[in-house]
């Protein structure tokens, strides 16, 4: 008898195909869309912990404001739970020719925490080899072998030893999962653009960065439980203690080796200063002892010039009375020669006085010749200055070439009458190098040569009338001579004596002369010798002055900025304080936590859409089992006729609901847990860089699939044979009653029933004939209606929230922080540097400091409290509106304003009071407004109701920086870059920067949601054609009857979809309502703590919705059309019997 039940179940299968997949088609999306948006968040999850735990992630990483050492090192390593810890050099380095900050790490083969994952080329194996950031290979910046070049600078100097390097690898790190964001830094423009691994061999640095930490209880553990945060919390305040008197210790580590050095550089310094104080100690002292041997030597010298000028002037003296002594012996001697010219007056006088006659005859002629040639060459030098005129009258031009011409003829002439004549001279450099400027020069040695040539003229001319008088005189004393005779004799014999006196004199007078000149000689050559030593002292004092004061211009501002630096470093070293040790988890990382919150996202979605799915998937398959127990009610009386139990009938529906059910399930399964979370996470493939998802398979969600499947289908198929085995086999054997007909509430008004036609009037019939089938549809296709509006409108909720955030609600373009100890001279310069940016329209000064809010059994919420310093101001930076109506708000001495999502975790309304915690302590915060915002949490007061409250000043360290026009990014880092260089700017924050991150997070979610639409299209399309389906079986009698009647396969068509299109559109509508529920069900589950999704649904999403529904309806119109065509009528109509 079994046997003959199995064979019905395989038969009945094979006879409803459409039926059986129907059920199975429904199961399978459920299952799939149920298991595989389940094991999405897991599976990101694993893959993150899988990737962490291979590569080594550290779980904690710790840094101080001193630099750590190896004392530091080996305390932590002492610690019981601490499984590894390794050191690392790590420098953010602003490359400014390039505009990009670079974080450089320290590679040290040995080391195994946070290892990098290679994606091409190979680790540094040498000391001139770089590995770079496969984000910088992305941008195509380089390629393997390429040199790097760092430039060289005082930050780049003190962390390199090296500063080209071979480029031989590219590679991710865990540490970075987002593919763009490296995190913030204090140089540059505010954010790491990219990391670089570079050999530790090729680093200068003595001191660690920060040191990586592993711990024994989280090797292998799940990187994102809230196990990990508490055990994270638990070894951060072990390590805290540990290391609790390691900041005094290393201040004076610091001091102790800093002061050996400032000891070395004092000494340094004061050597220098000693050096040059020598050299011009002793310059000083060459410069006074050659002025003094100046001095004598002038002393000297004038001495020997006075002896000397007293010698000259004796034999001056001496040479007079010679000269006085030759003119009368001269006297005496012509007295002697008219003498004897008187004793030889006769013939022998007559012919000595005609030889004298003839001889003086000859000098009168070459006397007149000589006057001859004095005046011919006054000619020619006459002549010469008439050329001389000549070639100065001429133009410049022509200057050159007629000086060449005329003054080789002056030449000549000068030649010929003075070779020595300075005019010769001047001619020949003029000849030489022709210049009109010469001229004048020669024309004036030539005047003066003709002045001189007319005065020998003039002295010749006087000479010949002197001859002539002398011929004359010869005669007269020719005829005295013969008188004068005897005095001539007694004047040989007195003109022999003084002659020879005469002559005596002269040469004492000689000898006086020849020992002056020699005393002269020998005292100035001793006196020049002195000169010349003192010249070469001199001369070397100047190069000694010279080389020092190039030495001392060279070397007194190294010494003076030495001594200032060694100043300010010993004030550095007096101000330093002990070392603050910092404390950093995977959390801060970025990328990590959002990756994380991301995952969280889907998981939440998938605890509100399966259900749904399930639900719908129920409603249907309680609807296809109703329909296949009514039809086979016969056949279940047949079986019950034949002797066969309750149970065993049940076989059958039972067996046939669990194969399609589990068939689906299994498939749903298999297609769930492969594709989408494959699908789903490489759509956030273009914002991480982790490696492909590992796919698993869950229990939990497996058998809440099959158990869902199995109640959707068979708890149905029991639910509706429950009443039809209780009925005997006489009644179930015979046909069901039909209901009795009843007026419908269209009917009941009469002018409206009166005005539709037949068919019409039909359609509204059977709209109410068949409630539970009308009921269902409409409600499958409203719940449909409402997933896919659900979907549109998730996606219009994610994609409004950047644009309210980032330009409704916050008007400022950055944030700029400042150091922590920033003095408030120091935040007012700042001030002033960013009034002088371009652009600038407004700043404001804010206190921003973390905490925690708390209260209740919500988990704290960490916040940020921003207490502006002009709060009336605040208004031109953030807007503070309700988001209903729109309400805006003023910051007062009232309370605070607060975040909506805030407000909405804790319940909180105006007048409620918030609990915020810092450092271990509460602090009661009345709201007084709560305010529109999207992202993050937040608390505005007032400075006087911080005061009131926290019993202390606001600290203003941030200013809100308000442009005139939105920047463009190449903008916005040449902005970020120039406050950067203000020391007391800790880091620059755009908030296109932020929307960006933001928006990149949430666009990823695109992916899912488009899953959602298409899963609740696809659902939709398998409702409205198992409905469909059902309502065409229910009725085939009907539609074989109007078809023998005549009606046409489109009016038969018609006839059906009439009802269908009616139907359609009320779960339209009925879907729209819904699907506003839906869509802020699904928004409270799915969003995170620290964002809260826009509520608005864009009506281009309803209109969507309802297209596609509509899409969908025309389909299976088509399908079914196609079905009715192939209905045989014989067949149907016999159905009954």
């Amino acid at each position: 008898m079994k046997k003959a039940l199995h064979k019905s179940a395989w038969r009945e299968i094979k006879q409803s195909k459409a039926r059986f997949f129907s059920i199975l088609g429904i199961i399978f999306l459920g299952v799939a869309f149920f298991a595989g948006i389940s094991a999405t968040g897991p599976d990101m999850l694993n893959t993150a912990n899988h990737y962490y735990e291979k590569y080594d992630l550290y779980h904690m990483r710790v840094l101080s404001t001193l630099g750590l050492n190896d004392k530091d090192l080996d305390i932590i390593k002492k610690a019981e739970a601490v499984a590894a810890v390794e050191p690392r050099y790590t420098s953010d380095i602003n490359l400014s020719a390039e505009n990009q900050v670079v974080r450089f790490v320290g590679y040290d083969e040995n080391n195994t925490i946070s290892q990098f994952r290679l994606v091409e080329g190979h680790l540094p194996e040498k000391d001139d080899e770089i590995v770079l950031d496969q984000a910088e290979a992305n941008r195509g910046d380089f390629k393997l072998g390429d040199t790097y070049t760092v430039e060289e600078s005082k930050e780049t100097e003190a962390f390199f030893k090296r500063f080209k390097f071979k480029v031989v690898g590219f590679a991710n790190s865990p540490e970075y999962i987002e593919n763009y964001t490296r995190g913030n830094t204090t140089v540059g423009k505010g954010s790491v653009d990219y990391f670089a691994v570079v050999p530790v061999a090729a680093i200068k640095q003595d001191t660690y960065t920060e040191l990586l930490i592993r711990f024994k209880d989280l090797t292998d553990q799940d990187g994102y439980g809230t196990t990990t945060e508490k055990k994270l919390a638990a070894h951060e305040a072990s390590l805290k203690k540990l290391l609790a008197d390691r900041g005094t210790e290393r201040l004076q580590e610091i001091k102790d080796e800093a002061e050996t050095k400032l000891k070395d550089a004092r000494k340094e310094i004061a050597d220098g200063e000693k050096k040059l104080a020598d050299a011009e100690e002793k310059l000083q002292a060459s410069e006074k002892e050659l002025s003094t041997g100046e001095t004598e030597l002038a002393q000297q010298q004038q001495t020997f010039d006075d002896k000397i000028a007293d010698g000259q002037a004796q034999l001056n003296e001496q040479k007079d009375q010679l000269a006085q002594s030759r003119a009368q012996l001269n006297e005496k001697q012509q007295e002697l020669a008219n003498a004897e010219a008187e004793l030889k007056k006769h013939e022998a006088d007559i012919e000595k006085a005609k030889g004298t006659a003839l001889e003086l005859g000859q000098q009168q002629k070459a006397g007149e010749e000589g006057v001859a040639k004095l005046k011919e060459a006054a000619q020619g030098y006459q002549a010469v200055l008439e050329g001389i005129k000549t070639l100065a009258a001429s133009p410049e031009e022509q200057f050159a070439e007629n000086a060449q011409v005329m003054i080789p003829t002056w030449l000549g002439v000068i030649k010929m009458i003075n070779p020595e004549d300075p005019a010769y001279q001047t001619a020949e450099q003029l000849l030489q190098a022709p210049d009109p400027k010469q001229l004048p020069t020669l024309e004036k040695e030539v005047n003066a040569s003709v002045a001189n040539i007319t005065q020998q003229t003039s002295e010749a001319e006087a000479g010949v009338t002197k001859i002539e008088a002398a011929l004359a005189q010869i005669q007269q004393q020719l005829d005295q001579f013969d008188a004068s005779q005897k005095q001539l004799a007694d004047g040989k014999k007195q003109l022999a004596a003084g002659q020879s006196q005469l002559e005596a004199g002269a040469a004492q007078l000689t000898a006086a002369e020849n020992e002056l000149e020699a005393g002269r000689f020998d005292g100035q050559a001793q006196l020049d010798e002195a000169a010349a030593k003192l010249a070469e002292g001199r001369t070397e004092y100047e190069e000694g002055k010279t080389a020092f004061e190039k030495e001392r211009d060279e070397n007194l501002p190294k010494l003076r900025e030495a001594k200032t630096e060694l100043e300010k470093q010993e004030k550095e070293l007096d101000d330093m304080k002990p070392a603050e040790y910092f404390y950093f988890d995977r959390s801060d990382n970025p990328g990590y936590s959002e990756y994380s919150q991301n995952a969280d996202r889907i998981a939440a979605i998938a605890t509100v859409f399966p259900v749904f799915f399930f639900v719908i998937a129920a409603l249907v398959s309680l609807t296809t089992m109703t329909r296949m127990v009514e039809e086979k009610r016969g056949e279940i009386g047949t079986f019950k006729a034949l002797g066969y139990r309750n149970g065993e009938i049940a076989q059958k529906y039972i067996l046939y609901a669990s194969i399609a059910s589990l068939v689906g399930a299994i498939l749903g399964l298999i297609l769930g847990y492969q594709v989408f979370p494959t699908l789903i996470f490489n759509a956030y493939g273009s914002m991480y860089n982790i490696p492909d998802v590992l796919l698993s398979w869950y229990p939990r969600y497996t058998v809440i699939s099959l158990i869902v499947a199995l109640v959707c289908t068979v708890g149905s198929a029991l639910v509706v044979l429950r009443v039809d085995l209780l009925a005997n086999a006489a009644i179930l054997l015979r046909p069901k009653a039909p209901k009795p007909g009843k007026r419908i509430l269209l009917e009941r008004m009469g002018p409206v029933w009166r005005r539709l036609s037949f068919i019409q009037k039909v359609t509204a019939r059977n709209l109410f004939r068949y409630k539970l089938r009308m009921t269902m549809t409409v409600l499958g296709i409203a719940g449909c209606m409402a997933m896919i509006i659900t979907g549109f409108g998730l996606r219009d909720s994610i994609a409004d929230i950047v644009n309210i955030q980032f330009d409704k609600i916050f008007h400022y373009q950055a944030l700029v922080t400042l150091d922590e100890d920033i003095s408030q001279d120091a935040g007012e310069q700042v001030q002033k540097d960013l009034a002088k940016l371009t652009g600038y329209q407004d700043d404001m000064a804010v206190s921003a400091e973390t905490m925690q809010a708390t209260g209740g059994d919500v988990t704290n919420q960490d916040l940020t409290v921003y207490v502006p310093a002009k709060p009336e101001n605040i208004a031109d930076f953030v807007l503070f509106n309700d988001r209903i109506s729109g309400e805006k708000y003023q910051l007062t001495n009232d309370g605070a304003i607060i975040n909506e999502k805030l407000a909405k975790l804790y319940d909180l309304k105006p007048g409620d009071t918030l609990t915020l915690k810092q450092d271990q302590k509460t602090y009661p915060i009345k709201v007084a407004h709560i305010a529109e915002n999207y992202t993050m949490h937040f608390v505005y007061l007032t400075p006087d109701y911080y005061q009131s409250v926290f019993g202390k000043e606001p600290v203003y360290n941030s200013q809100f920086l308000l442009l005139k026009e939105q920047p463009t990014k190449k903008e916005e880092a040449a902005l970020s870059e120039e406050i950067m260089q203000n020391k007391d700017v800790a880091n620059v924050t755009f908030m296109t920067q932020m929307g960006s991150a933001l928006n990149d997070t949430l666009n990823s979610l695109n992916v899912v949601i488009w899953v959602l639409i298409l899963s609740a299209g696809m659902l939709a399309f398998i409702v409205l054609y198992n409905l469909t389906n059902i309502n065409i079986s229910e009725r085939i009698r009907e539609l074989s009857t109007i078809k023998v009647l005549g009606f046409y396969d489109k009016e038969v068509t018609a006839y059906i979809y009439r009802e269908n299109i009616v139907l359609t559109f009320l779960g339209i509508f009925v879907g729209c309502l819904l699907g506003k529920l839906l869509h802020g069900f699904v928004l409270n589950t799915a969003e995170v703590d620290a964002v809260m999704f826009s509520p608005q649904i864009h009506w281009l999403s309803y209109l969507y919705s309802a297209l596609l529904t509509i899409l969908f309806t025309l389909i299976v119109m088509v399908m079914m059309h196609l079905k009715l065509k192939k209905v045989d009528m014989i067949e149907a109509l016999k159905s009954n019997e």
